[in-house]
């Protein structure tokens, strides 16, 4: 059964007030929600609809509810799953086709679980995959991808869905268009590298040798590499998807000079700051040892850290 209603009000969010939802045996339910949440906020039940005793409908406010500044009779939850509320709603036979008013606007909409015990996600109209369920982990599947991703939670599979969407259609841009458009402003152009994981999770970042667009030899070459860094996923290395305002630029300097280090983390920078690594990578290429022995110094006093250090040679 559809809760086309219900989805769209949980992507578009009800901006701080109250959104009806008609049941088709005439009895409402009222919501108050954030966008793009697993989770309504508030849910209004009018008399006549009981809530079930399970764990989802627990918390119960036993504030005065006013809606329309006029006092209302029925019992308002707090925190409930929107799969609890969509259960509700198909115990009371669905939606009524005749609403009190349209669907919010959405750009993106989660819609209703398919018999495949997945819930299929459309971005401007359109689908673009996949969310499902597998134990407790979350998994995203754009469409035409052989594999899923694993995400935090069902909002971070639908979003991970929307920005390959956006990607696609060319509404946003990668951090590898970001950062590439900046380093052209600087006469440099870096040379993209990948690697894919087991599970289908792919690595990705782009690479600045002595030689434009070429991959440096790591072991007699100086070279510098750039990619995004998520802090609430440290395992998260890639130039793929858009820029989050959360997002920090992650450096690893490498001098050329394997017989005293290999490679420390340079200097991160918050993700907003393209321009300010860009500007950072032309000084490195600049004067490469100066920008590597300032990057090693801040690894050995702590603000910095050395990754595949060699065992200190013998006298």
């Amino acid at each position: 059964m559809i809760t086309a209603r219900l989805n769209r009000i949980v992507a578009a969010g009800t901006d701080h007030g109250f959104v009806t939802i008609k049941l088709a045996d005439c009895l409402t339910l009222n919501v108050k929600t954030e966008p793009d949440t697993a989770i309504v906020e508030e849910v209004y039940l009018a008399p006549g609809i009981t809530a079930p005793d399970i764990e989802a409908w627990e918390n119960e406010d036993d504030l005065e509810l006013f809606l329309n500044n006029e006092t209302c009779g029925g019992t308002i939850y707090l925190d409930v799953p929107v799969e609890a509320v969509r259960d509700l709603i198909q115990d009371h036979g669905g939606e009524h086709d005749d609403q009190d008013n349209g669907l919010p606007d959405a750009r993106f909409q989660i819609n209703a679980r398919g018999d495949d015990g997945q819930w299929a996600v459309t971005v401007e109209g359109e689908q673009a995959g996949r969310i499902f369920l597998a134990g407790e982990t979350w998994y995203a599947q754009a469409n035409g991808a052989n594999t899923p991703i694993e995400c935090d939670g069902a909002e971070a599979a639908a979003m991970y869905l929307v920005e390959l969407a956006d990607v696609a259609a060319g509404r946003v841009t990668t951090a590898e268009q970001d950062l590439r458009a900046e380093l052209a402003d600087h006469g440099i152009t870096p040379h993209r590298d990948e690697d894919t994981l087991i599970g289908g999770h792919r690595n990705s970042w782009l690479i600045i040798g002595p030689h434009d667009g070429e991959f440096p030899n790591m072991e007699e070459q100086p070279y510098i590499l750039a990619h995004l860094h998520n802090p609430a996923d440290s395992d998260e290395v890639t130039v793929d998807r858009p820029i989050r305002p959360a997002d920090e630029w992650m450096t690893v300097v490498g001098p050329g000079n394997p017989s005293e280090w290999r490679e420390v983390m340079g200097t991160c920078f918050p993700a907003t700051a393209t321009a300010s690594l860009a500007a950072y990578i032309a000084d490195w290429r600049r004067d490469p040892r100066a920008i590597s022995e300032k990057a090693l110094t801040e690894a050995r006093t702590g603000s910095a850290e050395i990754l595949n250090a060699p065992e200190t040679p013998s006298a």
